[in-house]
């Protein structure tokens, strides 16, 4: 391609009639365009070959190789493929417009050429080929921002595992070493502290299971599971972080579910920590869990009587980063529903919500069949 810093697009004009391409050429070269001429379909497969031109504008009736066939070659190859042609007919000639377009045809010019209808058909393709080249430019850009945020990954993955082999080689040394010194509160610390490490472990292999995937083609683990169990056991740890306050929490029983239980219970415990957290100040706090039947689907949902939000500012609350609340009053990262969303559309289910005002917020959601 020619520099396109010192002119607007480079064009070929392909058409037996030595005064058409004249014309054309006049027309173009005082618009800023650089401009080749050919004379025969022949002649333009063997340019475009050497030098592809930025645009094509290809005669339709022509001796030996009409514009049809010339298209239709430079469709089929790789190479040229992606040219833009806008064919060139004589308002009485026989144009058959279906074909022009079923062979890879963009537009169209009718003869007498007029001024102004050629520079507006000219410009539309030239600028529609620019914004396709910096989409690609910008794909580019994305492939290699993603494989170093992937390599990013492994090694905050690798460095992470790293620490925590040391964390817990320090609890088995304590735990061998020092256990019998240690008093019924100290063994049980120890024994959170362990529980919580093993936990940070697999956080940490499931997320990083996450991260590598390509929008929907992570080979996730399709399995029936206890998601009662799951949640009695997240429950159970975040009654750490209840504090004092009481909370009732029900657990319907029963409940089982179908895909990756590593992600899927990354996915519920944000939900059940989000509850906790924005029940901390309410009077009588409640948790809830469940399943309900909706059209033959099993929809599941998280129930809290906590602050609750407007809905109306819940446009981008999946949206990573984004919080309806102030980090004063409740920290967080803003990445937990956004994560959750994600685990959940991987499974091929869907996830919405009802909220309140200072009435709580109930999460529903779905796995596809």
């Amino acid at each position: 391609m020619n520099n396109r810093n010192e002119k607007k697009g480079d064009i070929l004009i392909v058409d037996d009639i030595p005064e058409n391409l004249q014309l054309l050429f006049t027309m173009l070269t005082k618009q800023g365009y650089e401009v080749r001429r050919v004379l025969s379909g022949k002649q333009a497969l063997n340019v475009v070959k050497v030098e592809p031109p930025d645009l094509i504008l290809l005669d339709i009736r022509m001796p030996e190789l009409d514009g049809y066939e010339v298209c239709q070659r430079l469709k089929a190859d790789e190479t040229t493929q992606n040219i833009p042609v806008i064919f060139l007919s004589a308002l009485n000639e026989t144009f058959d417009k279906v074909t022009a377009f079923q062979v890879g045809g963009v537009d169209y010019i009718s003869k007498p050429f007029q001024l102004q209808e050629v520079i507006i058909r000219v410009e539309n393709q030239l600028n529609l080929l620019e914004m396709q080249r910096k989409l690609e430019e910008k794909n580019k850009e994305l492939e290699l921002v993603n494989k170093e945020l992937e390599a990013f990954g492994y090694r905050v993955s690798h460095d992470l595992r790293n620490h925590l082999n040391v964390i817990n080689s320090i609890i088995y040394l304590l735990s061998k070493k020092h256990g019998e010194k240690l008093d019924n509160v100290g063994l049980k610390n120890l024994k959170i502290l362990e529980d919580e490490s093993e936990r940070m472990a697999e956080i940490i292999e499931d997320l990083w299971r996450l991260s590598e995937s390509k929008s929907n083609y992570l080979d996730i683990s399709l399995e029936s599971f206890d998601l009662s169990g799951v949640v009695r056991k997240i429950v159970d740890r975040l009654k750490i972080k209840m504090k004092e306050k009481e909370k009732i929490v029900i657990i319907e029983s029963d409940v089982y579910a179908t895909g990756d239980e590593g992600l899927i219970k990354i996915a519920v415990e944000n939900l059940l920590d989000n509850a906790n957290k924005f029940t901390n100040k309410t009077e009588q706090p409640r948790i809830e869990f469940g399943q309900l039947q909706q059209q033959d689907q099993t929809v599941y949902f998280v129930k809290d009587n906590g602050v609750g939000f407007d809905t109306k500012k819940g446009n981008n609350l999946f949206t990573p980063f984004q919080r309806l609340h102030q980090e004063q009053e409740f920290p967080g990262t803003g990445i937990g529903l956004a994560t959750v969303k994600r685990i959940i559309e991987l499974h091929g289910g869907e996830i919405w919500y009802d909220a309140k005002v200072n009435q709580g917020t109930t999460f529903y959601f779905t796995f596809g069949e």
